[in-house]
């Protein structure tokens, strides 16, 4: 709630003029009120103040016991989210990994060959851009226009490419590539032994081995991505 959809509405609440802002806030006083409602029989009086400030209501005593709603499940959308997520988390690493401060924005270019992917960062350019400390946000299908020492996070079917090339140490890129990879390879045998184990495949739920065999498939397209990666750079 607070590391990620605050950060990302903060736009919209700045902005008077955005229709969706009234929405956004509606949003955050729901979460928030039922977040307090939650933590109400642990943290009691804290929660008590704070919730009628928010809602002007009695006392959280009396209030309604926050009730699931399935109309409030936003499965596709939270999937989406989960994309955009992980390429932020990545870019912030990277970020953090060559000390760049979070002052200095830079454009980045999202490439995947998949319209799906392609879609989602084009509807979340402005949350993409604003948690990636981006200036813009370029989708494409392919690596038209960019360059070949720009920095890359590979994502699942996706790579972000942002051109630091004045903060750029290849040798570094390469290393941390390189760490990647490994840790890929890791997963792989990992994934492999426990599929490769009839015990295993015999007496675990279905549903766990239908998951490991799409982790599987996921780290191996991710591996390709950053094997790819590595040998452009090397050349």
């Amino acid at each position: 709630f607070c590391d990620w959809y605050i950060e990302m509405v903060k736009p919209r609440l700045w902005d008077e003029n955005d229709s969706t802002r009234n929405a956004a806030l509606y949003t955050l006083k729901m979460v928030l009120a039922n977040c307090l409602k939650l933590l109400h029989p642990y943290m009691p009086f804290v929660t008590e103040e704070i919730f009628c400030t928010l809602t002007g209501e009695e006392s959280i005593m009396i209030s309604d016991w926050p009730a699931y709603r399935d109309v409030w499940n936003f499965a596709e959308e939270e999937k989406d989210i989960d994309v955009i997520k992980e390429a932020v988390r990545g870019v912030r690493n990277i970020r953090t990994e060559m000390n760049v401060p979070p002052s200095r924005k830079a454009n980045a270019f999202v490439v995947s060959d998949k319209a799906d992917i392609r879609k989602i960062f084009e509807e979340c350019a402005s949350i993409f851009a604003k948690l990636a400390y981006s200036d813009s946000v370029a989708v494409q299908a392919d690596k038209t226009g960019i360059s070949d020492d720009a920095v890359s996070v590979v994502i699942h079917d996706a790579v972000v490419y942002i051109p630091f090339a004045e903060l750029v140490d290849i040798d570094k890129e390469l290393e941390r590539l390189g760490k990647e990879k490994t840790r890929l390879e890791g997963e792989i045998k990992r994934c492999e032994g426990m599929l490769s184990n009839e015990r295993f495949i015999s007496k675990a739920p279905v549903a766990k081995v239908e998951e490991e065999k799409a982790k599987l498939t996921k780290y191996k397209e991710t591996y390709d991505q950053v094997v790819e990666r590595i040998n452009s750079l090397a050349k």
